[in-house]
């Protein structure tokens, strides 16, 4: 384009003449980022406390089942599956409250920013629907995941011990 202008005309690229428009815009994407990476691992986190807890409050009904004759793993699937319904029922709520508040703001903007230090007057919200999926599975995979390692606890639980004779 340059070769092809004529003299009297200039060319400059729109990242060089608003430069700190286009690093604040990098510098909100880093945040995103970051936010997303510590919101998957404070879920990741959850669910992994939430499976041990329920191991520790079930250690009788472990040792009466491994009594019986079920396997690790058939008891491990059991708390597999618990958390997988649990992990679930917190995506699809948590969907429900996040794309929510995203539409009251797409449709009726409560929350105001001021122009002259953001360059607009309201949250702006884009509806990328391939994201969300994107997010989603990240966050179901992530916790599935999550909710297998405390599972082989159960393992370690030795029928004797959980049975206790009060």
């Amino acid at each position: 384009m340059y070769e092809n202008l004529r003299y009297d005309l200039k060319l400059d690229k729109i990242t060089d003449q608003y430069a700190q428009l286009f690093d604040w815009l990098k510098l909100l994407n880093r945040n995103v980022v970051i936010f997303l990476i510590l919101i998957i691992f404070v879920a990741t986190f959850n669910m992994v406390a939430t499976i041990f807890i329920m191991i520790l409050e079930r250690t009788n009904m472990i040792g009466v089942l491994k009594a019986l004759g079920a396997t690790d793993n058939q008891i491990r699937s059991m708390f597999f599956y618990r958390g997988l319904s649990l992990t679930l029922r917190g995506m699809v709520y948590g969907n429900l409250i996040g794309l929510g508040f995203c539409a009251i703001q797409y449709f009726f903007h409560p929350i105001p920013l001021d122009p002259e230090n953001y360059y607009m007057d309201r949250v702006p919200i884009f509806w990328d629907p391939t994201m969300v999926v994107v997010l989603n599975v990240a966050t179901f995979l992530t916790s599935l995941l999550a909710v297998l390692i405390p599972t082989y606890l159960i393992s370690r639980i030795r029928p004797v011990a959980a049975i206790k004779f009060d």
